[in-house]
């Protein structure tokens, strides 16, 4: 995995724990539906120009692997953010952090069924001691709180929107091999984002909510951040590094997470530090490979990304 591939997983990492406070912020005025398509028809009108520009849009390819694309655009983009939203309501934040967690694991499992892709002891040893680290974090360091954990109706939900994207992120390596990654990118956050517009008209009766400017904010950011640049950025990593090395920065979210909360005035306890500390170690165990960098033949690199 090169050092590009490597910096724009953890960024998206970032940007990704970063969307729950944004989310948190825009859901005390917006519904779940309406949120969710703000975000991703902003997403898009972002990569569309950008596309446009840097290598027009491939209407070809488009239409070859139309039906891929509209799995990820309708599962991946909106069945994981509807199911997310919806579970997370109904349930704790622990469970929820806990559950999603299971993301990686999901990836590894999903990748090796549908692309043939060997796991490596490396791999699972990575997902060992990533998703120790996330049960350390959200756990607190207490084996009695992690037992004594009780399912909530919206658990289902969370872990719905888990495996929507896992299979998400399996795909584009397996369905669409020859599509350059922006393309990809940009047709499934375009088409998540008309999914989500008329789910949110049909369900919600419209699209326009009064905000004030702190939310309005809130969600560009999130249409930029956590829809365009994170989503560009996540497909170029699992092309390059393929699922399950990339599956394992996601337990950097919510690593990030606490360290955000941390930089709001929460205090940063060793429980932190060493479950980041296992995080990484994951990270590293999964990607790095002594003497040779471990991108793919024939696969894409985060060149579109730049």
């Amino acid at each position: 995995m090169t050092r590009t591939t490597w910096l724009t997983l953890g960024l998206t990492s970032f940007f990704w724990a970063l969307m729950f406070y944004l989310g948190k912020h825009a859901l005390t005025v917006m519904t779940p539906e309406v949120l969710s398509a703000w975000r991703f028809l902003l997403g898009a009108l972002v990569l569309l120009p950008w596309v446009g520009q840097r290598e027009g849009i491939d209407w070809q390819g488009l239409r070859r692997h139309a039906l891929p694309l509209g799995v990820m655009a309708v599962v991946g983009i909106g069945g994981f953010n509807l199911a997310l939203f919806h579970g997370m309501r109904h349930t704790s934040a622990m469970n929820g952090a806990l559950i999603m967690a299971l993301c990686p694991l999901l990836i590894t499992v999903f990748g090796a069924l549908l692309t043939r892709e060997a796991v490596k002891p490396r791999q699972l040893a990575g997902l060992a001691f990533g998703l120790s680290g996330v049960l350390l974090v959200i756990s607190g360091g207490s084996w009695a709180r992690l037992a004594s954990l009780s399912f909530a109706p919206g658990d289902l939900l969370v872990l719905l929107a888990a495996a929507c994207w896992a299979l998400y992120s399996v795909i584009p390596r397996r369905f669409i091999p020859g599509l350059p990654t922006l393309q990809v990118t940009t047709a499934s956050v375009t088409l998540g984002g008309v999914f989500l517009g008329l789910n949110a008209l049909l369900s919600q009766g419209s699209l326009l909510t009064p905000a004030p400017l702190s939310v309005l904010a809130s969600v560009a950011a999130m249409g930029l951040f956590g829809s365009g640049v994170a989503y560009l950025w996540w497909n170029a990593g699992v092309r390059a590094a393929g699922p399950g090395a990339a599956a394992v920065f996601m337990n950097l979210v919510p690593v990030f997470t606490a360290l955000i909360g941390v930089a709001l005035g929460q205090p940063l306890t060793p429980v932190y530090v060493a479950g980041t500390a296992l995080v990484l170690a994951g990270v590293w165990l999964s990607t790095f490979a002594p003497g040779r960098v471990a991108v793919p033949a024939g696969t894409m690199t985060t060149e579109g990304a730049k």
